[in-house]
């Protein structure tokens, strides 16, 4: 449409003080269109400041299913809602590893409560139960977790449901190691990064963690490619998402005719596009639809498809 398109970049640190700060300055910048937010906790305090402005919003990685309960007609997301983390987690412990007792430990985040309720519903849902009657929640600056440990152990848990993010979770597997627990340990989509595998070391291994598939094939083959040159490493676990976060919100524009706010969000709530990830299309409330799940697995120091994924 004649316009260069420019980044105005703004860090919000997967904190909501820095993100409210980072949202009003982007505001205040007159800024057309919102792409980013990795944290749903940094995402869902910047919600209603880029509702207020009208700007149209396509959070790259952040998914908490209450970033879709607030009525906020102008937020998109480019991942499905983390509900389904917790759906293909419970399908997983009672199908396939035919676990019953279920500890469940979030991080106190956004997305960690939002993932560990719906996992609580799930679990009952499933005919299991969750180990000692309620959520474990741990502050997401805690680095010991002997207390957890030792309620886990006490609760006769057989598997462990994390719903906090990879950093922490290292932490935790190799607490866990080192206290003898051998329940099975799944992560939600937060807790995988290479940095999980790293700092965890040899306890990392044969833990598992849910995840929705990203599509193999020339684009996604392509990208990466293109990335490694670009900023020689290897992608994030989110990075095609943002990639093509960045490219259906230019698609929305193109098919507006206009950098027009409301134009803009009307033409993303149409959006049917050939991403790196898949096929991008998006519910009433601004869900990515039609994204599958799959549980993950460390093996050799690496995630893996797990040979056994749960029906749902």
């Amino acid at each position: 449409l004649g316009h260069k398109l420019s980044l105005v970049e703004q860090d919000s640190a997967c904190d909501a003080t820095t993100a409210v700060n980072a949202a009003n300055l982007l505001v205040s910048k007159h800024v057309n269109a919102i792409i980013g937010a990795y944290c749903s906790s940094e995402a869902l305090p910047m919600e209603p400041i880029f509702s207020r402005a009208g700007l149209p919003v396509v959070f790259a990685a952040a998914n908490s299913p209450a970033l879709l309960s607030g009525g906020f007609k102008n937020t998109f997301l480019a991942l499905a809602s983390g509900s389904g983390d917790a759906a293909e987690a419970a399908a997983f412990f009672k199908q396939d590893l035919k676990e019953t007792m279920i500890a469940i430990v979030d991080d106190q985040s956004a997305y960690g409560v939002a993932i560990a309720d719906a996992m609580r519903s799930d679990v009952a849902a499933a005919g299991m139960t969750v180990a000692g009657g309620s959520i474990q929640a741990v502050p997401n600056t805690q680095t010991d977790f002997s207390s957890v440990i030792a309620a886990i152990k006490s609760s006769g848990a057989t598997g462990i449901f994390w719903t906090g993010y990879y950093a922490q979770g290292a932490l935790f597997v190799k607490q866990l190691a080192a206290a003898g627990v051998t329940a099975s340990f799944v992560g939600s989509e937060a807790a995988i990064d290479a940095t999980f595998i790293s700092g965890a070391g040899a306890a990392s291994e044969g833990t598992y963690a849910t995840e929705f598939v990203t599509p193999a094939g020339k684009a996604m083959s392509t990208f990466t490619a293109q990335y490694k040159a670009k900023f020689h490493s290897a992608p994030g676990p989110y990075s095609s998402y943002g990639y093509d976060a960045v490219k259906v919100m230019v698609n929305a524009i193109k098919n507006a005719k206009s950098t027009k706010d409301s134009k803009i969000i009307a033409a993303l709530r149409k959006t049917n596009l050939a991403g790196v990830t898949g096929r991008i299309n998006f519910s009433s409330v601004g869900a990515r639809l039609g994204l599958p799940e799959e549980v993950l697995v460390v093996k050799n120091g690496a995630y893996v498809s797990n040979s056994v994924q749960p029906k749902l």
